[in-house]
């Protein structure tokens, strides 16, 4: 089955798309990381799309890089924790499975995030509410998306599942922890080599 096949049944199917994709070979490495760049792709236009009425940042306030960070990181992160915890709570699921299971939850935002922000300039700021329902709607959608793939992939009943879902989304909040503590203890590492070689010159 190709890409886009799969796309339309996790949309209209979502129960069957998760269990087939346990099927040896379904699943390719490759299309997780198609999918997301895609995803990206969605949220860069539909930052261009939309109406400067309803943009809540400036140009310049926005990076390409930044945007892909925030897409990426909380994609990986949730990826890593709810395989690991479901591992420890006797989870069915591969981290292959996984992996690319979750991007595919994000394919009511790829495509539908695009529409919508085109849509803006169509309304007018009083009718900002509907925007605003659609964009929730869409990610109420991908998070609808991603406690199925949980609960077909691990094969989890509804209270194990909810437990591991809040303890995924805690282990996520440590990864970022962890990440944003190394990130500073690496930081202050490298800004006392540079001043310690400085010292040595000025001394030398």
């Amino acid at each position: 089955m190709n890409t886009i096949r799969m796309m339309k049944q996790v949309l209209a199917h979502p129960y069957d798309f998760y269990h087939d994709i346990q099927e040896p070979g379904r699943l390719k490495w490759s299309q997780g990381i198609v999918l997301i760049l895609l995803v990206y792709a969605a949220r860069m236009l539909s930052i261009l799309a939309t109406s400067y009425t309803f943009q809540t940042r400036e140009p310049y306030e926005i990076s390409y890089i930044h945007e892909f960070i925030w897409i990426v990181v909380p994609w990986l992160t949730w990826c890593i924790s709810n395989w690991g915890v479901s591992a420890i709570m006797d989870g069915e699921g591969k981290f292959k499975e996984v992996f690319i299971g979750s991007v595919f939850a994000m394919v009511p935002y790829m495509l539908f995030i695009v529409p919508i922000a085109l849509l803006t300039n169509l309304l007018s700021f009083s009718e900002q509410s509907l925007y605003s329902s659609l964009t929730m709607l869409t990610f109420c959608w991908m998070g609808w998306l991603l406690i199925v793939k949980v609960k077909i992939i691990h094969d989890f009943e509804l209270g194990k599942l909810i437990w591991i879902t809040l303890i995924s989304l805690l282990g996520m909040a440590i990864i970022w922890f962890i990440g944003i503590l190394m990130y500073g203890l690496i930081n202050q590492l490298i800004n006392f080599v540079v001043d310690l070689i400085k010292e040595m010159k000025f001394r030398m």
